[in-house]
């Protein structure tokens, strides 16, 4: 490097040196810290190994080096602990040096994110990043500082972060650790719940004619990819509420399907995740649209058994591509910037129409529900509200669906209540009925009033109530056990 090209790169960084003496000295810091933060300033002067925002356009990789990460959003998970993700080499190892310990992780694609705890208010730390067969990078710089209002999300939507880069929400610890377990008198309360519903609904609604309640339960991403928590996070269990659930229900008449057992068979099963993109999305808590055919199709084949012409469409009715996509629930609920968290997935793009039913009355025809947020700029989060100046319903949102084709095919009548592991396949499900009233994301209560107002012509209930819940959301399902 020529002297006019230190010079140019000095410039930015002794003011960014005099720009943090400053946030430092205002922030009333122990006096030693700004004397290490100067050192280490000074140190990255002299050596030139530190590469701050301003000039990192100026210096190219050395030839064999990895190229700097650069960090692009960096947010307070506690007032010392930070959460920091950027952009990088394609599955670098990334580490930050100068907190209370070094850190490491492996990034995904072009991405990381990664956890540090700040040993001051006012910290100067150090990223690099590490590629096979190339050395570690020049050490890029950034500040982060204590925040003292920094805490816990009370929404229950608190995200933490994995290895390799991956998130989490934090309920979803207490899951696996068996933190929220029901009693044996809450249990017998829920077997009795459930047992009262079917009975009502078969006997007194149904009455001669068939019917029948369907619970599918599926689990959480972290229950069949364990490795995503970071070592000692989750304590040793025996059992946890989504076995006490599965239990309870199969002493129950009504049907249980489990995707547990089915995903758990599958996870490491190479065709799924090198054609399908696995069983659950990286950045979004959702399951990825195989994972979604799969419980579409052990649903639909239960319902088949009874109406053959509602049998699931099979796989080849479908066209996969690959898309990438920013954004996901997972960075935004961890406040971290979404434009730079994103991954490849594999959507199913259906080869038949989607376009049935009629609109007007309360009912939504399935060409007016609107799936995704923005495919256009690859934003393929689930469009969840309804907006009214696009006059199409998102895909969260209750909706009745009548097809008309009564005449064509012997289909049967449903209400299908549900929670967020039904957006990526609820349009599917859907199209599979004569009718369909679909609750709202998240109101897991059944209302068997419901059943008679949308029942077929001469039948005096739906055909079936298919309840659809995630493990994260399992306490929420039974409530009404409680109610008296």
């Amino acid at each position: 490097m020529n002297t006019k090209s230190k010079k140019i790169r000095r410039i930015p960084i002794m003011l960014g040196l005099l720009m943090m003496l400053a946030v430092v000295l205002a922030s009333c810091v122990n006096v030693d810290n700004i004397e290490e933060i100067i050192d280490q300033s000074l140190d990255a002067l002299e050596n030139e190994s530190v590469i701050v925002e301003e000039s990192k356009e100026e210096i190219s990789t050395p030839d064999g080096y990895t190229e700097a990460p650069v960090v692009k959003s960096v947010v307070n998970i506690t007032p010392d602990t930070i959460a920091v993700a950027g952009t990088c080499e394609e599955g670098a190892v990334i580490s930050i040096k100068g907190a209370v310990e070094d850190v490491s992780t492996t990034a995904i694609g072009n991405y990381f994110i990664i956890e540090a705890q700040l040993p001051y208010q006012n910290n100067l730390l150090e990223i690099t990043a590490t590629v096979e067969g190339k050395e570690e990078s020049l050490a890029n710089s950034f500040v982060a500082s204590y925040n003292a209002t920094a805490d816990t999300r009370l929404d229950g939507n608190s995200v933490s972060i994995g290895v390799g880069s991956r998130l989490y929400f934090d309920k979803m610890v207490e899951d696996s650790s068996g933190k929220n377990l029901y009693t044996e008198s809450e249990l017998n309360s829920i077997l009795d719940y459930v047992n009262n519903t079917v009975n009502d609904y078969y006997m007194n609604r149904a009455g001669a004619h068939d019917a029948e309640l369907i619970f599918m339960l599926v689990p959480n991403v972290t229950t069949i990819y364990p490795e995503v928590y970071p070592e000692g996070v989750v304590e040793p269990t025996n059992t946890t509420l989504y076995d006490q659930i599965l239990k309870t229900l199969n002493k129950t008449r009504a049907t249980v399907v489990d995707m547990r057992e089915i995903y758990m068979n599958l996870r490491d099963d190479a065709t799924v995740n090198e054609t399908y993109g696995g069983l659950y999305r990286v950045t979004d808590s959702s399951l990825t649209d195989y994972g979604a055919y799969l419980a579409y199709n052990e649903l639909m084949n239960v319902v088949a058994k009874r109406f053959p012409d509602a049998a699931p469409r099979a796989l080849e009715e479908f066209e996969w591509k690959t898309v990438s996509t920013v954004g996901g629930n997972l960075p935004f609920y961890r406040e971290l910037d979404n434009t730079v968290v994103s991954e490849d997935i594999v959507i199913s793009v259906p080869k038949f129409s989607l376009a049935l039913g009629t609109d007007g009355n309360g009912t939504t025809s399935l060409k007016s529900l609107r799936k995704y947020n923005d495919m256009v700029n690859g934003d393929y989060s689930y469009f969840t509200d309804t907006d009214n100046t696009d006059g199409k319903n998102g895909i969260a949102e209750r909706w009745l669906i009548d097809t008309k084709r009564s005449e064509e095919l012997d289909l049967p009548n449903a209400l299908i209540i549900r929670d967020y592991a039904s957006l990526s396949f609820t349009d599917i499900l859907a199209e599979r009925f004569e009718k369909c009233l679909v609750s709202k994301n998240g109101e897991l209560g059944i209302n068997l009033s419901l059943s008679g107002q949308y029942a077929a012509e001469g039948k005096t209930a739906v055909d079936y109530i298919i309840v659809i819940v995630s493990e994260e959301n399992l306490e929420n399902a039974f409530t009404s056990a409680f109610a008296n």
